[in-house]
């Protein structure tokens, strides 16, 4: 007997390789999951089904993430939407709050890592679905999340020397 899925995920990243191991790891895990190597192909699935979350790389050639991430919006608003980037800077983080991302994942990752968040993202998605006029809130709390991760690496990356 199959076990039904945890939620519906949208993987989007123009590294193959990468797009194809997260799909498939999600997949064992329960999670229903599909992937594309750019935002034109996501777009096209988002407007065919209904999917819970969009995991999108920050950087793609054709359309970046932010750019995916407001026109998916408007397809589906309450759609809930991580960032997945090999290049931390504070820009990148404000870019990404003020679009609605829920949180902001630093490649390289472990997917045991991106778990636990996409848990937590599966559980505002279903809290919004019965909470519609919540939203301007949980905008504040992912905003607050991304920024704090963002300065957290960048202090990181300074050696605690950030000022």
């Amino acid at each position: 007997m199959r076990q039904q899925a945890i939620g519906k995920i949208l993987v989007v990243d123009d590294e193959i390789e990468l797009m194809n191991a997260l799909v498939e790891g999600l997949l064992k895990r329960s999670f229903d999951t599909r992937g594309y190597t750019s935002g034109h192909e996501a777009l096209e699935a988002l407007r065919a089904e209904t999917f819970d979350l969009l995991v999108s790389d920050l950087k793609m050639p054709e359309m970046d993430g932010i750019t995916l991430v407001k026109a998916a919006l408007q397809i589906d608003p309450g759609l809930v939407v991580l960032i997945m980037t090999g290049q931390a800077s504070t820009q990148a983080a404000e870019d990404a709050q003020d679009v609605g991302v829920f949180d902001y994942v630093l490649k390289p990752f472990r997917l045991q890592t991106l778990v636990p968040i996409l848990t937590r993202a599966l559980a505002t998605r279903r809290s919004r679905e019965g909470i519609p006029n919540d939203v301007e809130q949980w905008r504040h709390a992912a905003a607050r999340r991304v920024r704090e991760k963002a300065e957290a690496h960048v202090d990181q990356r300074l050696g605690g020397r950030a000022s």
